[in-house]
């Protein structure tokens, strides 16, 4: 099927990664809980400890089948805690010598059970998520069905198809392994950019494939959900990216497990923005050093939109592919609205540079305005692709209304669904937080109901 996104914006920004592949070298990594929405941990390891790949470093309090597992052999640095002891960050040393994969043997599964078991064991099943709440799915449950999204609409978002090249077969065998776990009842929705390159996916079987064009958040999964299997309470589906779906096929056609992924480092404060090979956790304070020009530059992993800025730990998430890098804003612009703006962006057309219209803007984190009484405003459905009320929504969220919220659709979106809401908002609203408290409270209901 074929999508056209109408609704929405593409921001042009500065830095984006040329396909130029480089290697990372490091030897320290960082494991963070946070990085796994609202998953509690159970501590597994000690300061002092030897990991091997593989090696669970904690579990889930609510399941302990769920564990994150350790990227690298080596030993477990320090564990660093926060407040009332809890853990922020588990800090890695890798052994020199071939720290990265790890030989597993086991019998070809042929079961549903079996291949969750394998998942779960090796530490790959966090690489699933489910809508809604954005949190790693119950193995007891299972979705009415699973979205692969091939593409990022993001800005500065990397390319699947060049994170992938030489892995289609890794991709078709993952796919293969994720229809055996999910069953032949639940359809797999594989979502491309129509007029991409999309050759690596197109060879994948037992998937149904869905073309999506126009501006972003055409590539949020969110978006491609809510636009072919629409999320009812009670209901919940799976999704994963395409480069986790490779690593799984990796590791059951060659019964190796790594972590490998390449990241997208981007951003206009970097000076030369390319593809970097790493695995997860990996300290890329190295890179930040060589790389960053501005002074007092802020980084994020992930997109400019949705992604986590960094200050400790530098490293990127396990479900981020890029990192971005832009300048720290709030300095004040002498008569700034006075002048004609030709570096300067503008959704309502107030400067120029919407005249060309593929310029590049160097955005930097400064909001332009400080924060004001909630606006009622129409501008929010004009960047806002979903058939629900965004101003209603928003206004059941921070009422904390339950019963409103259900009604006008908060099991179909999560906070991502709203960057766009934030960046064009003229109260300037955290609307992803508000998003994400709310559905935090929903989900508490729901449990103790």
């Amino acid at each position: 099927m074929e999508f056209r996104i109408r609704k929405g914006l593409d921001i042009r920004l500065d830095g984006e990664a040329r396909r130029e592949v480089r290697p990372l070298e490091t030897v320290r990594y960082y494991v963070s809980p946070s990085d796994f929405r609202w998953l509690k941990p159970q501590l597994l390891v000690q300061a002092g400890s030897e990991v091997a790949v593989g090696t669970p470093l904690f579990a889930s309090k609510e399941d302990e089948r769920v564990v994150v597992v350790s990227s690298v052999k080596g030993t477990v640095r320090e564990i660093v805690r926060g407040e009332r002891r809890s853990v922020e960050t588990i800090v890695l040393e890798a052994f020199p010598s071939d720290p990265f994969r790890k030989q597993v043997d086991f019998a070809e599964p042929e079961t549903s059970d079996e291949v969750a078991s394998l998942l779960l064991s090796n530490g790959l099943w966090p690489f699933l998520r489910q809508r809604p709440f954005s949190v790693i799915p119950s193995p007891d449950s299972r979705p009415k069905s699973l979205f692969i999204s091939c593409f990022d609409s993001a800005p500065l978002a990397p390319e699947h198809n060049f994170l992938l090249q030489g892995r289609a077969e890794e991709f078709r065998e993952g796919v293969r392994r994720l229809h055996q776990l999910v069953g032949a009842g639940c359809p797999i929705h594989l979502c491309l950019r129509d007029g991409a390159e999309n050759a690596c996916f197109e060879a994948a079987e037992n998937v149904q494939f869905h073309h999506f064009s126009g501006p972003h958040p055409a590539g949020n999964v969110g978006t491609q959900i809510h636009r072919i299997d629409p999320i009812d309470k009670g209901e919940c589906v799976w999704y994963i990216h395409s480069q986790d779906v490779a690593a799984i096929g990796r590791f059951f056609l060659t019964h190796i497990l790594s972590f490998e992924r390449m990241v997208a480092i981007t951003g206009p404060c970097i000076k030369s923005p390319c593809y970097y090979t790493m695995v997860y956790g990996a300290d890329i304070s190295t890179i930040l050093q060589e790389q960053i020009e501005a002074k007092n530059a802020r980084i994020i992993s992930g997109n400019i939109l949705t992604g986590k800025q960094l200050s400790q730990s530098p490293h990127v998430r396990l479900y981020d592919t890029q990192l971005t890098v832009i300048a720290e804003g709030g300095e004040r612009e002498f008569i700034g609205w006075l002048l004609p703006g030709f570096r300067k962006w503008s959704l309502s057309h107030t400067f120029t540079a919407w005249l060309f219209r593929r310029k590049t803007f160097n955005h930097n984190t400064s909001l332009h305005g400080g924060r004001r009484a909630f606006v009622m405003t129409d501008v929010y459905e004009k960047v806002f692709p979903f058939e629900i009320l965004p101003l209603q929504l928003l206004k059941a969220c921070l009422t904390d209304d339950i019963e409103q919220m259900e009604e006008l659709g908060i099991y179909e979106v999560d906070d991502e669904d709203f960057a766009l809401c934030e960046v064009v908002c003229p109260s300037k609203m955290e609307w992803q937080k508000t998003v994400r408290e709310a559905l935090f409270r929903l989900r508490k209901e729901i449990g103790d109901s």
